[in-house]
């Protein structure tokens, strides 16, 4: 779990930095920012415990190209009120059999000795961002090039950046996920080495995992600056019905301090 939300770190980062661009009146983001946060999630899998893990946070805003923690890329295009962007990321959704506890899997009449590692995923694609008069649309579509599952992730979101005052901001946001056949197979189902051990086969195929999301920035001063996200991600009962699910739910949070040279 604890690669699962590492995720969440990075790729709040640049939530602060589209803040930013949304707003006229508060200096934009760019150059080099590094920090530290601390990152937590629920358990998804049988076995697994909630999580706390210390994180680097490192972001470089330009005005071509930008990197934040492993999700990077280059301003194909840009208006006033859209962006696009060609995007590469590291999707951190993995399973690691040996973090699992062996006495809730064999509850469920599982052991680590039938179960498969589930693998990173290395992801290129297209990101489009439209500014709305309240709050911003983005939606991303990818395609794993990392040779984990091969395969199709399509994201859909919406924010609402809520300027409370100079320094703190709000973001709420609600989304949709959508997982191609293969990648939700391959996350959520069984895998043949699995069945052939004695495991339920399972094929979730195609799904769609709603969540909805609140974020905050608060600046200290002109260079350090406070972050935080909590997000609770609604899980369809396509992944709730697999033999290796034991949550209907899952909530990622982080809290993070960020310098900006």
């Amino acid at each position: 779990m604890l690669n699962k939300i590492i995720l969440l770190s990075i790729f709040f980062i640049p939530l602060s930095a589209i803040a930013d661009e949304s707003q006229p009146t508060i200096k934009k983001s760019t150059g080099f920012s590094a920090g530290l946060g601390l990152v937590g999630s629920t358990g998804l899998y049988i076995g697994e415990d909630t999580d706390l893990t210390p994180v680097p946070l490192l972001s470089y805003e330009g005005d071509r190209f930008f990197l934040r923690g492993l999700y990077g890329g280059m301003k194909l295009y840009k208006n006033e009120l859209f962006t696009l962007n060609g995007i590469v990321n590291v999707n951190m959704n993995k399973l690691d059999v040996e973090d699992l506890n062996e006495s809730k899997l064999a509850q469920k009449s599982l052991s680590r000795m039938q179960l498969e590692d589930r693998d990173l995923s290395a992801d290129a694609g297209l990101e489009a961002i439209l500014k709305a008069p309240y709050g911003i649309i983005s939606v991303q579509a990818v395609n794993d090039i990392g040779n984990a599952s091969d395969a199709a992730e399509v994201k859909a979101n919406y924010q609402y950046f809520w300027r409370l005052n100079n320094k703190l901001t709000l973001m709420p946001n609600v989304g949709l996920e959508w997982l191609s056949d293969s990648r939700a197979n391959y996350y959520y189902g069984t895998l043949d080495s699995e069945v052939a051990k004695g495991v339920e086969k399972y094929r979730p195929n195609n799904l769609i995992i709603p969540y909805v999301s609140l974020g905050g920035s608060y600046s200290l001063n002109q260079k350090l600056r406070v972050t935080s996200a909590v997000t609770h991600k609604f899980l369809p009962d396509k992944i709730v019905d697999s033999p290796l699910i034991d949550s209907t739910s899952i909530t990622n949070f982080f809290m993070g301090l960020t310098y900006q040279f």
